[in-house]
């Protein structure tokens, strides 16, 4: 029997200190952290993969001890501490996603949903996560805790750095950089051979046909930068 589904069983009924001790070492499936809508798109991932999913944990006391989609919320994420299994983040904001990872010392699974499609060849850091519909063509790189979600495609040659998040149905054509933490935004394109640096924002639908420099927020077609970010 894999680790992953093993049980403890002590004179006929479920032990709860026996539970709590399979629960960390890892053995009753992936934790998600967050408690949000892009958690729910998450845990529907997993579960798409065949992967169980142990538990919820997020910071806001009023969701303890309630349910994400029958998954238990069993606390802040500061008990997963102790945690020995795999966890993967289910919040879509980049800044909070490497907070969470700086804050947490654990081992973290990298999920993709068996509809996407991405190149064997293809590297994937720890942490990404890949939605339902998306497409990763060849020679391109996903970093650590990156999110290509829902029908967004990352074409030939592209890099999506750690953190960055590449929105529904958004199109990154070829040879496109985006860097760390940026997010492009739902049905956005970035035209080919383009970079986007880091922690900046491409607004929903904006076609970006220059480079943008770090730190910015572009929206429109063509895409125009409106704000620099602190």
């Amino acid at each position: 029997m894999s680790p992953r589904r093993l049980r403890v069983y002590l004179w006929g009924k479920w032990s709860n200190q026996a539970m709590e001790l399979d629960f960390l070492k890892g053995h009753c499936g992936i934790v998600v952290v967050g408690a949000g809508g892009h958690a729910r798109v998450v845990v529907s991932t997993l579960r798409a993969a065949h992967e169980p999913v142990a538990a919820v944990f997020d910071d806001d006391p009023t969701l303890w001890d309630k349910r994400l989609l029958g998954v238990p919320i069993r606390g802040p994420v500061e008990k997963l501490s102790d945690f020995e299994g795999q966890a993967v983040i289910g919040i879509g904001d980049p800044h909070v996603r490497k907070s969470l990872v700086d804050r947490l010392q654990i081992h973290w699974a990298t999920v993709i949903h068996p509809s996407s499609f991405v190149d064997p060849a293809v590297p994937l850091g720890e942490g990404s996560v890949i939605f339902a519909g998306a497409v990763v063509q060849p020679e391109s790189r996903i970093g650590a805790h990156a999110v290509v979600n829902t029908s967004a495609t990352v074409d030939h040659n592209c890099i999506v750095e750690d953190f960055a998040q590449i929105a529904p149905g958004a199109n990154l054509c070829g040879s496109v950089s985006v860097g760390t933490g940026s997010f492009v935004g739902a049905n956005a394109v970035v035209i080919e051979k383009l970079k986007v640096g880091q922690w900046s924002t491409v607004g929903a639908g904006a076609v970006v046909i220059r480079d943008l420099p770090d730190k910015v927020v572009a929206v429109g077609c063509p895409a125009r930068i409106i704000k620099q970010l602190p």
